[in-house]
């Protein structure tokens, strides 16, 4: 088992402690786990956020990297990091991620025309059409940014939070923008997360098995996983129901990264 996304204490919404994290994962049997802890440069330029702290970047990716060579023996660590999404951040994304090592980085969008979605105020004010189109084009925009990255992260989030009565985010009432992003993805040799951290969605995984069949018809073959775990308990949740699906889907292998390179892992 591996897992390709997880939170510590770096996070702003995470208290755990990244040592225990690692220890936790060798004990699971886990054969590689990356640290992704939360980068939302984007929220700088929202004053209205300036309540949610910063990641230290310096100390994250000190601490990470001193684990990976502690636990080198035990496990692989893979230091790592969660990017947020908005135009007009991509100067400061470009300009601080260059200054670290690091083996994988996920692009995430969370804020969406200038707004978290995991508020009820950003849909009270779209319809789903509306609210679910906006995130979709924010994840489109997203492929596009000028620094590295390795995946594309939990696509289908805005569902999350969703207060309409059918929050589900179906492939055919979106194929021509999800196509459009699954052939993005595909052309620039990025990976599509699947993300467990699903509760409340209905689905076991984001992208839905809908979703990443298409990827798998548009011959997209690049698939990681990430349990997206913010404490310890939740570490690879529902790794052996993701691979038995995708597995169905007629997929091989699923993917971690070291030093930015995918390393396939037969399912």
């Amino acid at each position: 088992m591996f897992d390709t996304h997880t939170h510590c204490m770096h996070s702003h919404d995470s208290r755990q402690d990244p040592e225990e994290l690692v220890k936790y994962a060798i004990e699971k049997g886990l054969e590689y786990i990356a640290v992704t802890d939360h980068y939302d440069g984007e929220l700088t330029l929202l004053p209205e956020f300036s309540y949610i702290p910063q990641i230290d970047l310096d100390n994250h990716f000190k601490v990470i990297s001193f684990l990976k060579e502690k636990y080198r023996d035990k496990i692989e660590v893979g230091v790592g990091i969660e990017c947020g999404f908005m135009r007009e951040a991509d100067g400061i994304y470009l300009e601080n991620l260059k200054k670290y090592d690091t083996d994988i980085i996920i692009n995430s969008v969370h804020t969406i025309e200038y707004e978290d979605c995991y508020e009820p105020s950003y849909f009270a004010k779209r319809t789903k059409r509306q609210a679910y189109y906006a995130y979709l084009k924010a994840v489109r925009d997203s492929l596009d940014v000028p620094y590295h990255y390795d995946s594309v992260g939990h696509i289908g989030y805005v569902i999350r939070k969703s207060t309409y009565d059918d929050i589900s985010l179906d492939y055919k009432d979106y194929s021509d923008i999800l196509d459009d992003i699954l052939k993005t993805i595909i052309s620039k040799g990025k990976a599509l997360e699947l993300n467990s951290h699903s509760e409340g969605t209905g689905l076991d995984f984001m992208a839905s098995p809908e979703i990443t069949k298409r990827y798998k018809e548009l011959g997209g073959e690049l698939l990681t996983f990430g349990s997206d775990a913010h404490r310890t308990n939740r570490l690879c949740a529902n790794y052996d129901k993701v691979c038995e699906t995708v597995k169905a889907l007629g997929f091989k292998y699923l993917f971690k990264y070291l030093n930015h390179k995918p390393v396939a892992v037969k399912i």
